[in-house]
């Protein structure tokens, strides 16, 4: 398995499988989400969909080698996987971050100074549109409408919106979230040292 997660796997040229990028650092624990998924859910094609929610759930996105180990562990071709997550608009091949800030910018939000809140989002977290975190713990983009103009201006964080914003509430939003991972992280740390102790 540590063989899979620092290979690159080459395509034919023009497959469009996946970009000519240098490999990168997959977590590991994604490729034990996808054993204890495949063990717990027995079955083959029809756990193709739920899985890959599962790992972009964690991962923030399906990069092509977890694709591929999917793929294996499942009885599919890598293309087959591929097609699916290219398909369906709710899988990304491309990094966001754990939570996914959008601004809203319709109408309603844009007059009542959704710029502002994307501004103070871009400061706190350090990154542009469109940009992730290194940490890949934020995302931030803009979207068109998320239907809460009543709230205006809103934030979608991950499925939960956030209304009648101002840059201090979106700064009290962003300090809860980086506490909410330190603790997950923190907690996740611990449970490893009491395993290894084991």
């Amino acid at each position: 398995m540590a063989e899979m997660r620092n290979e690159v796997t080459e395509e034919p040229a023009g497959s469009g499988l996946i970009d000519a990028q240098a490999p990168e650092e997959i977590d590991s624990e994604a490729y034990r989400i996808v054993d204890r998924y495949v063990s717990e859910q027995p079955g083959g094609q029809e756990q193709l969909i739920p899985l890959l929610h599962r790992v972009q759930e964690y991962l923030g996105y399906l990069p092509f080698p977890v694709q591929e180990y999917v793929a294996g562990k499942l009885g599919l071709s890598p293309v087959e996987v591929y097609a699916v997550v290219s398909f369906y608009h709710f899988f990304t091949t491309t990094p966001r971050g754990r939570y996914q800030l959008k601004v809203c910018m319709g109408t309603a939000c844009f007059v009542n100074n959704a710029q502002t809140i994307c501004d103070v989002l871009g400061d706190l977290s350090g990154i542009e549109l469109g940009g992730v975190t290194e940490d890949r713990l934020f995302s931030l983009e803009q979207v068109r409408c998320i239907g809460a103009c009543g709230l205006a201006p809103a934030l979608m964080v991950n499925d939960e919106a956030h209304g009648h914003l101002t840059p201090i509430t979106v700064r009290k939003i962003f300090r809860k979230l980086k506490s909410a991972a330190r603790k997950e992280k923190n907690s996740a740390g611990g449970e490893a040292d009491s395993e290894n102790k084991h």
